[in-house]
């Protein structure tokens, strides 16, 4: 009863937050454009870069120009995060922490005040932006895939030295909202003690969505259970935790330099596929592949319109999608070749019956 009634308080604080702030815009928010962002950060570069295997905040200036065309600048801190990309990276990916005074007064919702900023890792320009590119572009059509996803901003950014010892970078990155805003929008609150959560509290659409798009892209560096490269969203109301995934630079589709096949899972390359999500009957792989189909055409006008990626490396993403694609509309038809999907995402039960019940 008890468990009842907190589950209930928790929906309406969270469905009021979300009236309010409806009338209000985040850190975020006030990035966020179709368009490329340019973005200044001043710190002590050489410090950042020396002791991105630290931990440490340290004092940086943020500035971009609004939507209103008037520059702002924010006094904050940021350090380097994540794991494996701050070991192996020339320069680290970062998290930017705004001051939540400084953001209520400037009229913010202050508490989302925490953004990830994917840099570009490697001191080659071209394969920096190459990788930078592809890895946004895996989450904007996750976007079009699923609005329990991560909105994504991209930036071109001048880091500015303030002890002047190291000259101007400029480079591509981009900025993921804050976790809480993102849980927010989905309709629920961040569970970051969801670990191994039981295959029947999952939500059961959109963890098979996610995990067939991690397939799409070639990605096996997620872990559903163990929560890696995955975020957990408890709904306000209803039941079904949603996974949300994140960090997509090991996926075929993206192809950095750096990336190891996960050989856990007997793979050669990064751009082979495995099926890492929970097994669903027949009807469910359907209708999400149908899904998937009916989403085609505005994924590939995604890929298509960004100029970033030249001609050439666009028409590679498309061909790798392609071959996702073929597998779909081969299990939806019914052929007698069973694909490798059909064959990791069946249930055990389900693998006897012939492909044309896949199509029901």
């Amino acid at each position: 009863m008890m468990n009842r009634l907190m589950s209930t308080l928790m929906a309406i604080i969270g469905l009021s937050t979300l009236g309010f702030a409806q009338d209000k815009q985040t850190i975020f928010d006030a990035l966020y454009s179709s368009e490329i962002l340019e973005v200044t950060i001043e710190t002590d570069l050489s410090y950042l870069i020396d002791n991105r295997k630290k931990d440490d905040y340290q004092y940086a200036i943020f500035s971009f120009e609004n939507a209103q065309g008037q520059l702002e600048q924010h006094d904050m801190k940021l350090k380097p995060r994540g794991k494996f990309r701050r070991n192996v990276c020339d320069f680290p990916p970062i998290k930017l922490n705004f001051s939540k005074d400084r953001l209520m007064e400037r009229g913010y919702i202050a508490e989302y005040d925490k953004l990830k900023l994917v840099t570009h890792c490697m001191e080659d320009k071209f394969a920096s932006k190459e990788n930078v590119a592809r890895e946004y572009l895996a989450y904007r059509l996750y976007n079009i895939i699923s609005d329990k996803s991560y909105r994504v901003q991209l930036v071109r950014i001048d880091y500015i030295d303030s002890k002047n010892r190291i000259s101007k970078i400029r480079r591509y990155g981009f900025i993921l909202e804050d976790t809480d805003e993102m849980a927010h929008r989905a309709g629920g609150k961040e569970c970051e003690e969801c670990i191994n959560v039981p295959a029947n509290e999952l939500a059961q659409k959109e963890e098979h969505i996610m995990s067939v798009f991690q397939y799409m892209i070639g990605n096996a560096d997620y872990n559903t259970g163990m929560m890696r490269n995955v975020k957990m969203v408890r709904p306000y109301t209803g039941t079904g935790v949603i996974p949300v995934p994140y960090d997509f630079d090991f996926a075929g589709f993206v192809d950095p330099s750096y990336a190891i096949p996960n050989s856990d899972y007997g793979l050669v390359s990064v751009k082979q596929r495995v099926f890492l999500g929970n097994k669903v009957d027949s009807a469910m792989l359907s209708s999400t592949l149908q899904h998937f189909l009916f989403k085609r055409m505005e994924m590939e006008r995604e890929i298509n319109n960004f100029k970033l990626l030249d001609r050439q490396s666009r028409t590679e993403v498309l061909r790798y999608l392609d071959t996702f694609y073929k597998e779909a509309e081969n299990i939806l038809s019914g052929s007698p070749l069973r694909e490798t999907l059909q064959k990791q995402a069946l249930r055990e039960s389900e693998k006897g019956k012939g492909t044309n019940e896949v199509r029901r």
